[in-house]
């Protein structure tokens, strides 16, 4: 089996120049990963080891939290709702075929866990607290697709073959990033979708002073989305539908257009 180390920024400036130039990937779409390499996008890399998987046929899930202060009223929902989630997944026929990443974000960014098998994962606690000041969201967006494109590369190098599904659970625009535009974002989906392996799934919340979520979702290229209110009761809804979707789409392949919602 060949496997890709990663112990800091140049192993993935590395990985993902190889992987354009094997037309895994499109040039412009490295040059937006190598260009916001950091330490987060390192760890966000790892995960599961090969050898320890039982399945050649996996279902690859990045899960990220908005954590920023708007969601403060919302958030033992968004506990309750995650542990749902969890739980649905963990008492489905395919959880052991599922490997999960999950990390919170505000003005920066939280990892909680790499992509671990599914059976292995702990109720969130106390780790989801929304008391950051502001939003960057797209820095975290990219850092995530980094993450998962990187630890996908390597399974599919080992003759695994991958379904790699994103969602984003957010209530607002981005205001405090440092590295990248939505534009960068688009970038990646636009290149990630072109697979047919990828769901890219965008979850807004609206608030009475709402931002247009739908047009924050187009921005930055996830096809699939869905609006709600913010509410305990619309979150809890939202994240018992996601992981619904999750199952089926572990069910089934991913062809044209690429619809997550069931």
């Amino acid at each position: 089996m060949s496997s890709h180390q990663i112990n800091n920024a140049d192993d993935l400036k590395n990985l993902f120049n190889s992987a354009a130039n094997d037309g895994e990937i499109s040039e412009e779409a490295s040059s937006v990963i190598i260009n916001s390499l950091g330490g987060t996008n390192i760890m966000g890399c790892l995960g599961t080891d090969v050898d320890d998987l039982e399945t050649d046929d996996v279902t690859v899930v990045s899960l990220i939290l908005d954590a920023s202060y708007s969601m403060k009223s919302n958030e033992k929902a968004v506990r309750d709702g995650y542990n749902n989630l969890i739980e649905a997944l963990q008492n489905s026929k395919q959880a052991g075929s599922m490997l999960v990443s999950a990390r919170t974000f505000s003005g920066n960014q939280q990892l909680l866990y790499g992509f671990t098998k599914v059976e292995e994962i702990n109720k969130i606690g106390m780790k989801y607290l929304a008391e950051g000041n502001s939003t960057a969201l797209y820095d975290t967006l990219v850092d995530s697709m980094t993450g998962i494109r990187a630890y996908v590369k390597n399974l599919n190098d080992n003759g695994i073959r991958t379904k790699c599904i994103i969602v984003v659970f957010s209530d607002g625009e981005d205001n405090d990033s440092q590295h990248n535009k939505a534009s960068d974002v688009k970038t990646l989906a636009e290149d990630f979708l072109k697979s047919e392996m990828f769901y890219l799934v965008y979850i807004g919340y609206k608030h009475d002073d709402a931002d247009d979520l739908d047009a924050i979702a187009k921005e930055v290229g996830f096809p699939n989305v869905l609006t709600t209110q913010a509410t305990g009761s619309e979150i809890r809804k939202t994240m018992n539908l996601v992981s619904t979707s999750i199952i089926r789409t572990s069910q089934s392949q991913i062809g044209p257009g690429n619809s997550f919602f069931t």
